[in-house]
C-alpha cells in the first residue's frame, strides 16, 4: 500500500462532507426531473428537447464529479490506474458536460429572444427539420473537440522515498493534468486564451446579451400572445430562462474568480490550508450547485413539469392533461399546425378604447398560398 499526502481540514470537509451531499442531491433530483421530462405529456414539445439535453448534463455532472470527491481532487489516489483517470479526465469529462450545457442554455436563450424579438424569423427557423438534434451534435462534438488536448496531454509520476520504486510502494502518486502542464510554449498559452474565450467569455457575454433583451421584452410587455393555445407559457419558459442563465452567471462567478486570478501551481495545495485553495473549494461547490437548482426553477415556475412530478412521487393522482406541456410558444403553435399556417402580427385596440392602449396579437392564420401542404416537424 502506497503512502497517501495529508489533507488539511477545508479540503476534508468540502470532499468528504459537502459535495457527497451535493452530488446525492443532484443525482436524485436531476434523476427524477429526466423521467418527468420524457413523459409522453412533457416529451413531445419542441422546446423540451433543450431541458431534457440540459438535465442529462447535470446529471453527468455530477456522475463524473464522483472521481474529484475520492481522488480530494487530485490530492488522494490510491493506485496508479486512479491517478491515471484523474490525470486525463478527472476534470475534463466535468468540463465537456458543463460546457455543452453552458451552450444548450445559450440556444435556449437565442430562440427565445427571437420569439419575442423577431417572431417572423423564428416560425420558419424552427420549421427546418431537426433542428434541436442538428445543433447539440454540432454543440457535443465542439466540446468534446475543445477538451481533447487536455484529455491527452496529462502525466502521471510517483514521489517516492526509494530510488527505483516503480509499484510506488514507498510513496505516493501526483496526476499532473494537461491544465497543469500546458503553460510553457508560445502555443500552449495561445490554446488556453481561445481555449477560456471558448468554455467562458464567448458564451456567457451572448448569455447575457440575449436575456438582457428578455428582460426588456418581459418590460415592454412582448410577451402577450393572447391567441395562443396557452396565454401564460411563453412567460413562464421566459422566466425560466432568465432564471437558469443568471443562476449559471452567479455560482460560476467563484470558481472564474480562481480560475483567472488565482490558479497556480503549490506545492503543499493539499495540506497548506492556502487562501486560494478555500476559493477554490468554494468554487467547486457553487459550481456543482448550479447543476441542481436547474430543477428547482422548472418546478417552481412551470405547472405542467410541477403537475407531472406530482402525479410521478404520487403526491396527485390526477393525470395531467397532453397539452400541458412545457413551452406551448407561439413558433411551436405553427409547427404543430404546419406550413398550411402563418404567423399574422395584428394591433389590437384594448377594450377600454384608449387610443394609447394597443396590443400586438400574434395570431397564427392559415396561409393562402399553402392550405393542403403541412409538415412534421417531429417524426
Amino acid at each position: 500500500m502506497n503512502d497517501t499526502l495529508e489533507v488539511d481540514v477545508v479540503h476534508m470537509v468540502t470532499y468528504r462532507r459537502v459535495l457527497p451531499f451535493l452530488v446525492t442531491l443532484g443525482l436524485v433530483t436531476n434523476l427524477v426531473a429526466l423521467v418527468v421530462l420524457c413523459r409522453p405529456s412533457l416529451r413531445h414539445t419542441k422546446v423540451n428537447g433543450y431541458l431534457i439535453v440540459l438535465t442529462v448534463c447535470d446529471l453527468l455532472v455530477c456522475i463524473f464529479y464522483i472521481p474529484v470527491i475520492t481522488t480530494i481532487t487530485g490530492c488522494v489516489h490510491y493506485s496508479y490506474i486512479d491517478a491515471l483517470y484523474f490525470a486525463h479526465f478527472g476534470w475534463t469529462l466535468v468540463g465537456v458536460f458543463q460546457t455543452t450545457g453552458i451552450y444548450t442554455i445559450l440556444w435556449l436563450s437565442l430562440d427565445r429572444f427571437m420569439a419575442v424579438w423577431m417572431y417572423d424569423l423564428y416560425p420558419r427557423i424552427q420549421q427546418k427539420p431537426h433542428v434541436i438534434r442538428n445543433r447539440m451534435i454540432v454543440t457535443g462534438i465542439c466540446c468534446v473537440t475543445i477538451f481533447v488536448l487536455y484529455m491527452i496531454d496529462a502525466t502521471v509520476v510517483c514521489v517516492s522515498k526509494v530510488d527505483q520504486d516503480q509499484e510506488c510502494q514507498h510513496g505516493h502518486w501526483i496526476s499532473i493534468s494537461g491544465f497543469q502542464l500546458s503553460y510553457s510554449e508560445q502555443w500552449h498559452r495561445v490554446f488556453r486564451i481561445i481555449f477560456s474565450l471558448c468554455i467562458r467569455w464567448i458564451p456567457s457575454t451572448l448569455l447575457l446579451g440575449f436575456n438582457a433583451g428578455l428582460v426588456v421584452g418581459v418590460a415592454r410587455g412582448r410577451l402577450s400572445f393572447p391567441s395562443a393555445s396557452h396565454p401564460n407559457a411563453e412567460r413562464n419558459l421566459v422566466t425560466i430562462t432568465i432564471c437558469i442563465t443568471f443562476s449559471y452567471i452567479f455560482f460560476s462567478l467563484p470558481i472564474v474568480v480562481y480560475i483567472t486570478a488565482f490558479a497556480s501551481k503549490l506545492e503543499d495545495r493539499c495540506s497548506g490550508l492556502h487562501a486560494k485553495e478555500i476559493l477554490r473549494a468554494v468554487g467547486n461547490c457553487f459550481q456543482l450547485l448550479e447543476h441542481i437548482v436547474h430543477v428547482f426553477f422548472m418546478a417552481g415556475l412551470n405547472s405542467a413539469f410541477r403537475k407531472e412530478l406530482k402525479v410521478f412521487l404520487r403526491l396527485d393522482q390526477s393525470t395531467v392533461e397532453k397539452e400541458n406541456y412545457v413551452g406551448g410558444t407561439i413558433g411551436e403553435e405553427v409547427s404543430r399546425r404546419g406550413k398550411g399556417y402563418q404567423l399574422t402580427p395584428r394591433l389590437e385596440r384594448s377594450t377600454n378604447g384608449s387610443a394609447g392602449n394597443l396590443r400586438l396579437d400574434h395570431s397564427v392564420t392559415p396561409n393562402p398560398s399553402i392550405r393542403n401542404t403541412m409538415l412534421e416537424l417531429d417524426p
